[in-house]
């Protein structure tokens, strides 16, 4: 993403592709309520190509593990997507970053809304999880979402 936009905050992590165990240079981000068009709060992890992972329609609830140093979204079923020119066999996405396990403990399972948009996927979570993830990006960043929507600028 070329450049900073409020409400949308950079996480310091690193996103493998299963099973190949292939790196991708995602973004992730938590993008708060009210910033740039967001409804609730949620997780961005954008990858031109990544939302091929959601096949039908706009989102699935999908399973979401707590692993070690972040997460792990479990899709429905294998897919193929080409990313960079090359094909992968994708049966889940991992998303290492340390702090997610305050979202989703090592270990805890719970599902969450995978939505698929232009430049990735985004994760919308259960209340109990996006109550953790707003407190996450207030004690990490000093952010809170909006409670009304800003309004978009007009060209």
């Amino acid at each position: 993403m070329g450049k900073e936009i409020p409400g949308k905050l950079l996480l310091d992590a690193s996103t493998v592709l299963m099973p190949c165990g292939r790196k991708i240079d995602a973004e992730v981000y938590i993008h708060l309520k009210g910033y740039a068009r967001a409804r609730v709060s949620h997780l961005d992890v954008e990858k031109m190509g990544l939302g091929k992972v959601i096949r039908r329609g706009r989102g699935n609830f999908l399973e979401i593990k707590g692993v070690e140093n972040g997460l792990e979204v479990v899709l429905r079923e294998k897919c193929q997507i080409i990313l960079n020119r090359e094909e992968f066999t994708v049966s889940s996405i991992v998303i290492a970053c340390p702090l997610l396990n305050k979202v989703v403990e090592k270990g805890e399972l719970t599902r969450a809304w995978v939505g698929r948009k232009y430049d990735g996927i985004y994760i919308g979570f259960r209340k109990a999880e996006l109550e953790k993830l707003e407190k996450l990006a207030l004690e990490n960043f000093g952010m809170k979402p909006l409670k009304k929507l800003q309004s978009q600028p007009q060209m």
